[in-house]
């Protein structure tokens, strides 16, 4: 009896070591949020591209040189008046078996999505990691962080001018640095500086490579008590009172083991801030009603042109990252609009329902539903509170 217990403890053993083994495991670690990574940040004013194709045009000329964060080449571009769109494949391998390997390799797409009202601002940087391609442009948005990153400085200007050309061009309003520094005002904390007093002024807390600030060799840690010969608050008051109007800024600093330093800083003429040129503009969707289709005499010939597509009564756009996570990998359109006494609020098909499928074809896109929809029933595959619903919806034979 003893020596079945001992056995069978062995052979549960076995199992459990070799499952642990065996689990599946990634080739290509993810970097995880960019926002977790040090990074160098670059004083640069972009290049306009003059049109939205020519923008377009050359991130789809960076193939081979441009990496989503999780290590995949980007390998298709796509950009709308609403957003930017890069995919990429990421190669997973795993390994399976429980007591031989096999190692199975999974193509896993990779999707960047950057929605252009949401962009508040972009950035040049070299990235602290132990990995090729530390190069980048780092793109804010009002919730989270996207990156995309390239082998060297000279790509990453190529795509930072393609970048802010494109998020230009959708009427969204992208700030520049000038100085190239950052503040914070002095506390209570910093009292142990020499020859700092009393906690009014400013702490530098970042200083852009290459930028004014850095070339006036102001620097991080530094506190400035004295701007133009005259005294520091504290940002609020730096901002209001001293900043506005000058071309240059005399920064009294105190430093740590250093005596006291005035830092010139000359700021580059405010004609030169770049200004997007006149044509650079994604052009305006086209959506003809039916009042707008004139009325063919019965003695006219067929037209060779495909029919519009039939309305349905709603506004499309693209999932967010949430609505991705739903979708689990799905493509879909994302309704945001429904018109009172349409076929679509007919069907109750609501505001924030996911469009996965018409007629049995996936609906890759917002614009790709046109060609899937027909005269008549439509078919779509909702997904609805984590549901998928079929819902149908009857039409007419005018544009949606």
């Amino acid at each position: 009896m003893r020596r079945f217990l001992r056995v069978s403890v062995l052979v549960l053993a076995v199992l459990f070591l070799t499952g642990c083994i065996t689990s599946p495991s990634l080739a290509l670690e993810e970097l995880g949020p960019v926002s977790s990574y040090g990074m160098d940040e670059y004083w640069y004013w972009p290049t306009f591209h003059p049109t939205v194709d020519s923008a377009l045009g050359a991130l789809k000329n960076l193939q081979g040189k441009v990496v989503g964060w999780q290590g995949s080449f980007v390998t298709q571009w796509d950009a709308d008046l609403y957003g930017l769109r890069a995919l990429g494949t990421v190669v997973e391998v795993q390994q399976t078996g429980l007591f031989f390997s096999n190692t199975v390799q999974v193509p896993q797409v990779e999707s960047t999505v950057i929605p252009f009202q949401e962009v508040a601002g972009l950035h040049l940087v070299h990235v602290f990691v132990d990995r090729q391609f530390t190069w980048g442009v780092r793109c804010d948005l009002k919730q989270e962080m996207k990156m995309f990153r390239v082998p060297d400085y000279g790509v990453a200007v190529q795509v930072y001018d393609a970048l802010a050309s494109l998020v230009m061009a959708s009427g969204q309003l992208l700030p520049f640095p000038v100085l190239g520094a950052t503040f914070r005002d002095i506390t209570e904390k910093d009292l142990w500086i020499p020859g700092l007093k009393e906690a009014k002024g400013m702490i530098v807390t970042g200083i852009l490579k290459g930028s004014p600030a850095e070339k006036g060799d102001l620097r991080v840690r530094d506190a400035v008590v004295l701007c133009n010969d005259q005294s520091v608050e504290n940002f609020a008051q730096w901002s209001e009172k001293i900043k506005p109007g000058a071309a240059s800024f005399a920064f009294k600093v105190l430093r740590k083991s250093t005596p006291p330093a005035v830092c010139h800083v000359t700021l580059p003429p405010d004609n030169l801030y770049p200004k997007p040129p006149q044509g650079l503009a994604f052009k305006p969707a086209q959506n003809p009603s039916a009042a707008q289709v004139p009325a063919q005499a019965p003695s006219q010939p067929a037209s060779t042109e495909a029919p519009a597509p039939p309305k349905m009564g709603f506004s499309l756009r693209y999932p967010n990252e949430a609505e991705k996570g739903l979708l689990g990998g799905k493509n879909g359109a994302v309704i945001v609009e429904v018109s009172p006494g349409g076929a679509a609020e007919k069907a109750l098909l609501r505001v924030g329902d996911i469009l996965m499928e018409c007629n049995g074809k996936p609906i890759l896109s917002p614009e790709g539903l046109g060609a899937l929809l027909v005269a008549g029933e439509n078919l779509f595959l909702v997904k609805r509170n984590g549901q998928e619903v079929p819902v149908k919806v009857g039409s007419t034979l005018v544009s949606y």
